[in-house]
């Protein structure tokens, strides 16, 4: 599913030298391998270091076998698959193909994240001193780059160390893995992304996921799959699709809700850096179009009314398999009619406002509202939150103090309807800092 992208993104390079004497160390794999590079990203370069000695520089010279190897054996992960659940086991296996430090093996890389997001992926760097190496990588910040001039980039970079190894007879398992990326055919690259999106290699065999793949594949639109695998973990994943299996015939039994009104509104264009500024602005062109103040705590309820729909009464999917399940709602919109499906167990005037959204960038498709860090999920959650509490509205209620108690939240969250869950989080986006309960 191709999301367009109207944001100019940062650029992501990597300069590759070969060093005009490598030092060998005894080890065919390493000293084949050895490059001076400076990988940058946006207009810092993630390579920068100060030596204990007072050198710097942004080209570091390292065998870079260990991180091409790392790659290879990641690469449809390392590209696609967006940050899911909030856990440590899940935070810990995301790092495993994620984060660039994991490739070091004893040589220096520098502490630098990869967090694919769709259409692009975020890159953050963050300072740090490595005792082994006497040395300090000295970049920090993020960066959004497009995720194809990523793939572009550690493409050439990946094949000209696997060439030079070649050169000089040596031979890898990182050869073999990568041979077998080249190899991979147009119409096998579809399902490779499915996979990766999981966290998981497409050259291992997945038979209960690939069966259930083949279950629901006919029943399901690819857009609405894709949402399935960016959302689903290894072990999330058959249950998931057995949910998704039932919504075909949930959105099926739908009543059509007329969304011309809305749909006929100019499309937000996604040309901010961060996914949630998109949601926010995207929830205040709906309200000002609709004729909503942004001040107005029953907005959301008037937006509903003016889309001719009631999330209390719209289609059940059925119970979820827990609080953390990820799939919360389905949308379907064809001809300016939508039809909607929600979880049971979620709150189903965020899930709405959420496909609202979803369905309003995403034209005449089919769409799962999710748990993932994609940009269009995170931006449909802040278009959900802002519709439900604005941001004004709570600013009125709070005042300057940015201090505020969550016993402040609940009692607002209680006068306006709204999960104590939304307001709390909306109040941090927007700057509040919540006291501790005593």
């Amino acid at each position: 599913m191709a999301e367009e992208l109207s944001l100019e993104p940062d650029n992501f390079s990597v300069d590759l030298q070969w060093p005009a004497s490598a030092e060998a160390g005894g080890n065919p794999l390493l000293d084949a391998s050895i490059a001076r590079f400076d990988m940058k990203a946006g207009e810092s370069s993630l390579t920068s270091y100060l030596g204990d000695d007072g050198m710097t520089n942004s080209y570091l010279t390292v065998p870079a076998y260990y991180m091409v190897e790392w790659l290879a054996q990641n690469w449809w992960a390392f590209l696609y698959e967006p940050r899911k659940l909030d856990s440590t086991e899940a935070e810990s296996e995301f790092r495993s193909r994620h984060w660039l430090a994991i490739a070091r093996h004893g040589f220096a890389l520098p502490d630098v994240m990869f967090s694919p997001s769709g259409p692009t992926i975020e890159i953050t760097a963050r300072q740090c001193y490595l005792r082994f190496a006497k040395l300090s990588f000295t970049a920090s910040g993020t960066s959004v780059v497009r995720t194809e001039i990523v793939r572009d980039q550690l493409t050439k970079f990946i094949e000209a160390i696997l060439a030079r190894m070649k050169e000089k007879g040596v031979s890898s398992e990182a050869h073999e893995a990568w041979r077998r990326i080249q190899e991979t055919s147009s119409e096998e690259e579809n399902y490779c992304r499915l996979i990766g999106s999981m966290g998981l290699s497409p050259y291992v065999s997945h038979p209960e996921i690939d069966k259930a793949l083949d279950q629901i594949s006919d029943s399901i639109t690819d857009s609405a799959l894709e949402d399935l695998c960016e959302a689903a973990t290894f072990s999330s994943f058959k249950r998931a699709a057995e949910f998704t299996g039932r919504i075909s015939d949930a959105l099926a039994k739908s009543d059509a809700i007329d969304i011309e009104p809305f749909v006929k509104l100019e499309k937000p264009v996604d040309d901010l850096r961060h996914a949630y500024d998109w949601g926010y602005r995207a929830a205040e062109q709906a309200r000002r179009a609709l004729g909503i103040a942004n001040d107005d705590p029953n907005g959301r309820m008037e937006f509903f009314r003016k889309l001719g729909m009631d999330p209390k009464s719209t289609t059940d999917i059925g119970t979820a398999v827990s609080t953390v399940f990820p799939i919360q709602a389905a949308v379907a919109c064809e001809q300016k009619k939508m039809k909607l499906a929600l979880s049971s167990g979620t709150d189903k005037e965020f899930s709405a406002a959420r496909a609202s959204f979803l369905a309003w960038v995403s034209g005449d498709s089919s769409r799962l509202v999710t748990t993932s860090r994609t940009r269009q999920q995170r931006a449909s959650r802040a278009f959900g939150a802002e519709l439900l509490a604005p941001a004004e509205y709570l600013k009125k209620r709070l005042g300057r103090e940015l201090d505020v108690s969550p016993f402040t939240l609940d009692k607002l969250s209680s006068d306006i309807g709204v999960a104590s869950t939304i307001v709390r989080l909306q109040a941090q986006n927007k700057g509040y800092r919540i006291l501790e309960a005593a």
